[in-house]
């Protein structure tokens, strides 16, 4: 995949060589990935990249070869399986982006390649996905409804209100399939299906929080703790969903095709990020169309992973998307047309882009 490059620029120290392990904390910022170059696919550690949205740059850092010449063993070939471990792992990353980060760009190792010159491919796939909706408030200055929102009761042993809370509704959020055909990388084209006959395609950019270690019933104040990372995605939907028929809601329509959830372009640990207050911005074909952050939200990501975790045991793995501000319904003019670049970015969180491609007109199916 070939992503849209916007110029940079790094500024790089000298090297730094043979800290241990043991001191292996590193407040350099960083993030981890799956990477192409040169025919060889990797998991590779970003460094030094611009944390403004919308801004592409940095460098990669090849992963094994890097931990070789560090002589450093042990570390999984794939983002999963170092999240898996990543209470033993983790020391051994910081320690090697402590030892490669301040490398000059002259001088850097023969594994460390700019971050323009290589592809980032998705990320993971999911082993479980959930995406909020309708999770941010009104932009300020917007009137009203005609009439108040009512407050809703607690939801019983899901979502318990505080007497004081007075936000119209509790979490919501639906599933999404977890398959390596719905998730995507950046630079992956999203693939409008039928677009001879479907054409009301819609983004969301939103952040997506991915866990760390197993949660179940988890209060609040402590999914901190249980959070590995997080990134971008665009929650892409159809919708026009089941029309004709007169049941229109499906979430499986409007949400689950094949291509519909690009993510990435790298998950940044927890340690980096306050998903409580992120800014974003979003273009499509070159138009500013949403321009908010996380502090807007309804619910935080830590509440909606709490009330998750009252349902059902999440997994390592599992990804929680935040929802998506306003500027998504509406905010184009229109829905998107093949060749529309959609560009989604939260501070410090990387860029991903992503083109609507139409797929070639199918032959009416039937259920006959």
């Amino acid at each position: 995949m070939q992503k849209i490059l916007s110029a940079v620029t790094a500024v790089v120290l000298l090297a730094i060589a043979g800290a241990p392990a043991a001191q292996a904390q590193t407040a350099e910022r960083f993030g981890l990935g799956m990477f192409a170059y040169q025919n060889r696919t990797f998991v590779g550690v970003v460094v030094r990249y611009p944390v403004e949205p919308q801004q592409i740059g940095g460098f990669v850092v090849e992963l094994p070869a890097a931990a070789k010449a560090a002589n450093v063993a042990g570390i999984p070939g794939d983002l999963l399986s170092i999240m898996d471990q990543w209470s033993t792992v983790g020391p051994k990353i910081k320690q090697i982006v402590a030892q490669v980060a301040p490398t000059t760009a002259a001088r850097r190792p023969a594994y460390v390649y700019d971050y323009k010159a290589v592809d980032a491919l998705r990320p993971f796939v999911p082993r479980l996905a959930f995406y909020g909706f309708s999770n941010y408030r009104p932009v300020p200055g917007t009137p009203p409804p005609a009439e108040a929102r009512k407050v809703p009761p607690s939801m019983p042993g899901l979502w318990e209100r505080a007497a004081s809370d007075d936000r119209p509704q509790n979490p919501r959020l639906f599933m999404i399939p977890n398959t390596p055909e719905v998730f995507i990388g950046d630079g992956d084209p999203v693939i409008n299906w039928h677009a001879d006959r479907r054409k009301d395609y819609e983004y969301e950019c939103e952040m997506l929080g991915i866990v760390g270690r197993p949660m179940r019933r988890v209060p609040v104040d402590q999914v901190k703790n249980y959070m590995f990372g997080y990134t971008n995605t665009n929650d892409i939907s159809d919708r026009q969903e089941r029309a004709p028929d007169p049941i229109r809601q499906d979430w499986l329509v409007q949400k689950g095709w094949d291509s519909f959830k690009p993510v990435g372009p790298f998950v940044v640990p927890a340690e980096f990020v306050d998903p409580l207050n992120t800014a974003l911005k979003m273009t499509v074909a070159g138009t500013l169309v949403q321009n908010s952050s996380t502090n807007q939200t309804w619910h935080s990501m830590y509440e909606y992973a709490a009330y998750l975790s009252n349902m059902l045991t999440l997994p390592v793995g599992t990804v929680i998307a935040l929802g998506t501000p306003p500027g998504s319904h509406g905010g184009l003019g229109r829905h998107l047309i093949p060749g529309d670049v959609q560009v989604c970015s939260y501070e410090g969180l990387g860029t991903l882009t992503n083109t609507l491609v139409a797929e070639k007109p199918a032959v009416t199916t039937s259920s006959r």
